[in-house]
């Protein structure tokens, strides 16, 4: 009965043949004479060293089919799992009405063409703002589109450079489209921050993996490196089939806030007597003098700041047939 050498059927054949030489050099050193022998011997040497090696580099190979030499079947590494590797995005897409302060959801599902491997994370927010004008005397409402809508805003103030430096000169000449006025430069009419620009704080929850996360609201100056660039991520992150991540998302300001003059605010024969109605040199409102609105009406300006925040994660898909199974722990 041959030796048993080993459970890996690899290197049991090997020991059995490294047996049977064995046995022929016996057989060969009854049957030849001594110079002879000395010859096999030298030759059996040379072969016991090659399946030596041959033995090491198997266990090696094994080792790294399970689990990278931890022994655990059940673990496997990105690099091994079966499909065709696609660059992908996954984005997820949330609503920011204005004055809000609440925590927002936003949610990304993996679907079942394969698993996600993510790189980095990106972000951008897209400016929707709408202001409306009531006229006092019709009642009729007429809609206007800001200036910044339908453009990508920042996603956070930390390249505001010049927040809260006023322009060198303190009136400028020049005119307003469509009404000849000039343009103001003051604190409460030329707002030095970029205007639908968004601040937050985002919590990322892998819904269905065991593993756990930092569940910590990071904020969205620490999504993107410069203004709008990937943040690389610090080690590849996995996400199986029907995984499910939610992006719980904390505005830390409301969008474009309105900027008051205190000085004129609400006073009798102020040019000013709303703060909707006030000159925003950025989104294009200026109706401060509308001979038909008293200070008994209400703000005939209604400004909508609603924006979309995009958010996810670049990287690559795996994409495998139906029915393929990968396992979850990776390495």
């Amino acid at each position: 009965m041959a030796r048993r050498w080993s459970m890996n059927p690899e290197i049991q054949a090997i020991g059995e043949a490294a047996e049977y030489a064995a046995t022929v050099a016996a057989q060969l050193r009854r049957d030849i004479d001594p110079q002879q022998w000395a010859i096999v011997k030298a030759e059996h040497a040379q072969i016991q060293a090659h399946l030596k090696d041959v033995s090491t580099v198997l266990q090696s190979l094994s080792g790294a089919t399970l689990g990278g030499g931890n022994g655990n079947p059940d673990v496997q590494r990105v690099e091994q799992i079966p499909g065709r590797r696609m660059p992908f995005e996954f984005l997820t897409e949330i609503a920011i009405p204005p004055d809000t302060l609440t925590e927002l959801p936003g949610t990304i599902t993996i679907d079942q063409s394969g698993p996600f491997i993510a790189e980095s994370r990106i972000i951008t927010f897209l400016s929707q703002y709408q202001f409306q004008f009531r006229d006092p005397e019709s009642q009729q409402v007429f809609p206007f589109l800001g200036r910044s809508n339908g453009r990508f805003r920042p996603v956070s103030s930390m390249q505001d450079i010049l927040d809260g430096q006023l322009p060198a000169d303190v009136t400028r000449v020049v005119a307003f489209p469509g009404t000849g006025d000039p343009s103001y430069s003051s604190p409460a009419l030329h707002s030095p921050y970029r205007t639908m620009e968004f601040d937050a704080r985002i919590t990322l929850r892998a819904l269905a993996n065991s593993y756990p996360r930092s569940n910590i609201p990071v904020p969205t100056s620490m999504w993107t490196t410069n203004i709008n660039n990937p943040f690389p991520l610090a080690a590849l992150d996995f996400f199986g089939r029907n995984e499910v991540i939610e992006l719980r998302v904390t505005p830390q300001h409301t969008n474009n806030p309105r900027a008051g003059n205190l000085q004129a605010f609400a006073a009798a024969g102020s040019p000013y007597p709303y703060l909707d109605a006030q000159y925003d040199h950025h989104e294009g409102i200026a109706d401060p003098y509308n001979a038909a609105v008293t200070t008994s009406d209400p703000d005939p300006v209604t400004r909508v700041p609603v924006g979309i925040l995009i958010a996810g994660f670049k990287g690559y898909r795996i994409i495998q047939p139906a029915g393929a199974v990968v396992n979850i722990g990776m390495v």
